[in-house]
């Protein structure tokens, strides 16, 4: 039984399957009671052909989304956000959308460096310290705005970076206080899981979750919860949720079992 899940895509990002109302009778029947819709944000004058959806289908998702939250109402609570990056640029957008009431929440996905409109860095292939304190500089300043109820994927960084150095190490306690000091969740991502184990350097091991870094989390006792992150309305019954359990159960982490998103919410 999956109690939450607010990381789930639609197809409008270019690289997810099924349509919306599948997603939806799925996670009803993975005992899901609480369930977020977050896409890739659909930004303005931005095109990410299959990373996010054009601009042109925001008002398709949204209304989408608010149709299926009437008609399974009594079934599942359905909430409408986006994940979405942080840059400086984009803040503006983000609080107007938050403040119209079209969406219910952001989650924090750092896959991009952004500057103006165009990609810098994808933090999935860091390979030096720089990038890595860009990708820890950007994460900390993005929860400092309130602007996001948690964060996805936060040990995405450890994707290609072959070894948890002591810059890696650093990241991970800087991610740690700021999670501490602005409320903010770490999510631990079944899309990692479902990718299987990889050749990462020396080690077979998950891109994520990185054990090393959620050893971290547990000795700061952040709050942990866990996300689907479904690309496919079956990721809802597969079975790594039972895997990100075992994994909070042994490294001793902080998870709350009863997240609901609004709790954090601005």
């Amino acid at each position: 039984m999956i109690p939450y899940c607010y990381h789930t895509h639609t197809k409008r990002c270019g690289h997810a399957i099924g349509e919306d109302e599948e997603y939806v009778l799925e996670a009803i029947a993975a005992g899901v009671r609480k369930m977020g819709f977050s896409d890739h944000i659909m930004l303005p004058s931005f095109s990410q052909p299959g990373i996010r959806g054009n601009y042109a289908l925001l008002d398709d998702y949204l209304n989408s989304v608010k149709y299926l939250k009437e008609k399974y109402k009594d079934k599942i609570k359905i909430s409408c956000g986006f994940e979405a990056e942080y840059s400086p640029n984009f803040v503006s957008y983000y609080k107007s959308l938050l403040e119209s009431g079209k969406i219910d929440y952001l989650i924090l996905g750092q896959h991009f460096n952004f500057f103006n409109n165009t990609v810098l860095d994808y933090y999935g292939h860091i390979h030096d310290k720089e990038q890595l304190f860009k990708y820890r500089d950007q994460v900390v300043e993005a929860m400092s705005t309130g602007l996001f109820s948690f964060l996805a994927h936060p040990d995405l960084y450890m994707s290609s970076y072959e070894k948890f150095d002591v810059h890696a190490k650093n990241v991970a306690i800087a991610i740690c206080k700021a999670s501490l000091e602005y409320n903010i969740p770490l999510e631990i991502n079944l899309a990692g899981i479902r990718k299987g184990l990889v050749q990462v350097g020396n080690e077979k091991r998950y891109l994520y979750p990185y054990l090393p870094f959620w050893k971290v989390v547990a000795k700061y006792k952040c709050k942990v919860i866990i996300g689907v992150d479904a690309h496919n309305p079956h990721d809802f019954t597969s079975n790594e949720y039972s895997i990100a359990l075992k994994i909070i159960r042994e490294l001793g982490l902080n998870h709350d079992q009863n997240f609901v998103i609004n709790d954090y919410k601005n």
